[in-house]
């Protein structure tokens, strides 16, 4: 068994991070914050996410252990240890960014400005930063997996 099957995340701070999604969007965006985290940090990503709330209309996802992680972009080689609310916030804002991209302007993206402006406001924000910057591959992301303006099944 891989890692990445036994991290557990928190299903109401995953409905927090990412409201107003249907049970199957957050079974994705589960699997996206998992495969996210697992990738960034190959080590141990932890077993237990929960969320921390920034305002009423905004949260993120974070690893429930306070340790530290070692993430490593292959890519540009890029080396940082986070602490784990740095992490969290690194995964979560990869994340939106990636369902806004599928989406184009909508809550999600406004989620996205939001939850970056206040990566802004961090302690480690530059770390964070330099990590946000991955490009991960989008060949197992379909837009039709993700509601859009044209895709309602209410």
């Amino acid at each position: 068994m891989q890692k990445r099957e036994l991290i557990m995340l928190d299903s109401p701070a995953l409905s927090a991070a990412f409201p107003g999604k249907k049970p199957l969007e957050r079974l994705f965006l589960g699997f996206l914050l998992v495969n996210t985290a697992s990738t960034l940090c190959q080590d141990d990503p932890s077993e237990q996410w929960t969320g921390r709330q920034v305002s009423e209309s905004l949260a993120y996802m974070v690893p429930a252990s306070e340790k530290t992680y070692s993430v490593y972009l292959s890519d540009t080689q890029l080396r940082v240890t986070l602490s784990a609310d740095a992490f969290g916030l690194a995964v979560t804002s990869i994340v939106l960014a990636r369902i806004a991209a599928l989406n184009g302007p909508n809550a999600d993206a406004s989620r996205f400005r939001e939850l970056r402006e206040y990566v802004a406001q961090h302690p480690e924000s530059g770390l964070i930063r330099s990590v946000m910057t991955w490009v991960p591959p989008e060949d197992f992301i379909s837009r039709s997996l993700i509601e859009n303006k044209n895709n309602h099944s209410h």
